[in-house]
């Protein structure tokens, strides 16, 4: 992967990337536990949205039903609430049944650099290092916009879980 560069956000390339498959398949979903507001607030987003509250067990799970029934299925949050908070969960229903659900863990900011170790990671590839070792499980680490987009078409395509970090 390529020179990170602090000039990008990647939220909003995985936002207008997500948006431009979505005018060719009304069934994809973005299932969100009370953030991304910023991103995902906008009624001219072609896909559908899901607040599920603070529930992220419950997201997972809904995630990989949905995604076996046919959906397209992005499941957004911070890291730690979208890989900690619910490891058994990804590894049970979402591994364990194939189910293509794409894991969007965006990192901890200067917003939530004082929240502690629950909001962010303790070390630089925490999540990743055993993301990756769940069957079928496919981890992206991008660092440029370029990335970020490749990662994003590459795991839509794709009929395994993935995970990418923004």
């Amino acid at each position: 992967m390529g020179k990170i560069s602090k000039k990008q956000d990647f939220r909003r390339v995985f936002v207008d990337t997500l948006n431009k498959l979505a005018k060719k398949n009304p069934n994809i979903i973005v299932i969100i536990c009370d953030v991304g507001f910023n991103y995902l607030d906008n009624p001219k987003l072609k896909f559908k949205v899901l607040n599920l509250g603070v529930t992220e067990p419950t997201a997972a799970i809904i995630s990989a039903a949905l995604a076996l029934e046919g959906y397209s299925v992005w499941f957004y949050s911070m890291i730690n609430f979208v890989t900690f908070r619910v490891h058994e969960q990804i590894r049970n229903a979402i591994c364990m049944h194939k189910a293509p659900v794409k894991i969007i863990g965006v990192k901890g900011s200067e917003k939530y650099r004082f929240l502690g170790f629950s909001h962010n990671l303790l070390t630089e590839r925490e999540e990743f290092d055993w993301l990756r070792k769940l069957p079928g499980m496919k981890c992206y680490l991008p660092k440029t916009s370029k990335e970020v987009r490749e990662a994003v078409l590459k795991s839509y395509q794709d009929k395994n879980p993935a995970y990418i970090r923004l």
